[in-house]
């Protein structure tokens, strides 16, 4: 008997292979093709290159030697990358001395298959893998997703921001937070209803999470009408375009086309701190930081940006510009 879902071809999971092999990455790549969307990297950088891309892959087939970068450096740099950080890590290798291997499972891989590799058992890993990682996806979006913007939560932010923090003192990188607050909500509630307070609320989540868009980029709901913009290696300039990005989201004639009258009642205030945490201050000094410039005009009436003037954990803390 014939099924519709017979007709729809069954949507399969990514993965990644990196070897510098060409021969080895044609037979991984035929070998594997049946069972998974794959797509392959001669080299670190390839594969740093195509991770920055969308979408990510749910696992990846990583050899040891490579010819640029070795597989144990880029497996690093991969598990210090917050946005990359849960893919399932599978080695491949011709060496099998145990420090190697154990080396590996610190770094956090997953797996860890010698060469060459017999490809049902190389399946039947990656099925495994992936679907330990989606189950985790799944929880985890439980815990620590808004339900009504469907944006990481307060919980899932500072989780973050502390990770941000020390991986960004690690390298040398500015560490920058915005935070927005939304003006006219309650007005909304009151006069048009809690469902369209609900709508519009989803409206602008979904309409300001596209000014956050590099991979590294979080942008949270934190309560209270309040949402946080957490940027890694952002300078105070960068910071600054960010904020002017959002305002002028608010003052576009088409911002929340599909909630036009809501929209007339809506504007926000908008701080920004940029820290350098190789140099000192805290994760509590740049939210304190930030808070008190979110709070410092009680009773805005138009979208006003307010930035501090000078890099945390450099200079200290200076009066506000706004």
């Amino acid at each position: 008997m014939y099924s519709v879902t017979d007709s729809v071809e069954q949507e399969l999971h990514r993965i990644m292979i990196v070897d510098d092999s060409a021969s080895e990455l044609t037979i991984y790549a035929n070998s594997l093709a049946a069972n998974f969307a794959v797509t392959v990297a001669d080299s670190a950088d390839k594969a740093w290159e195509l991770l920055n891309r969308s979408p990510l892959p749910d696992a990846i087939v990583l050899d040891i030697m490579l010819s640029d970068i070795d597989g144990i450096a880029l497996c690093d740099r991969i598990k210090e990358t917050r946005y990359f950080s849960d893919i399932p890590i599978i080695f491949l290798s011709a060496l099998d001395e145990p420090n190697i291997k154990s080396q590996a499972f610190e770094l956090g891989a997953a797996d860890f298959v010698s060469k060459p590799p017999v490809m049902s058992e190389l399946t039947a890993r990656l099925n495994r893998h992936i679907a330990q990682y989606h189950k985790t996806k799944r929880l985890e979006s439980l815990i620590f997703i808004d339900p009504l913007t469907h944006l990481p939560n307060e919980v899932k932010f500072h989780e973050v921001l502390k990770q941000e923090w020390s991986r960004c003192a690690r390298y040398w990188h500015h560490l920058s937070l915005l935070m927005i607050r939304v003006h006219g909500l309650e007005r909304v509630k009151e006069h048009f209803g809690v469902d369209e307070y609900y709508a519009v609320t989803a409206s602008i989540a979904d309409d300001l999470c596209s000014v956050g868009a590099r991979p590294g980029d979080l942008f949270a709901s934190i309560g209270d009408n309040t949402f946080a913009l957490l940027l890694s290696d952002c300078s105070t300039e960068g910071a600054l375009l960010k904020a002017k990005q959002i305002s002028e989201r608010f003052e576009h004639p088409h911002f929340m086309v599909n909630h036009e009258t809501s929209a007339k009642h809506l504007y926000c205030s908008i701080a920004y701190t940029v820290a350098a945490p190789a140099g000192g201050s805290s994760v509590n000094e740049i939210m304190k930081t930030t808070e008190d410039l979110l709070l410092s005009e009680t009773t805005p009436e138009r979208t006003m940006i307010h930035g501090h003037t000078n890099l945390l954990g450099i200079e200290g803390i200076s009066n506000f510009a706004s």
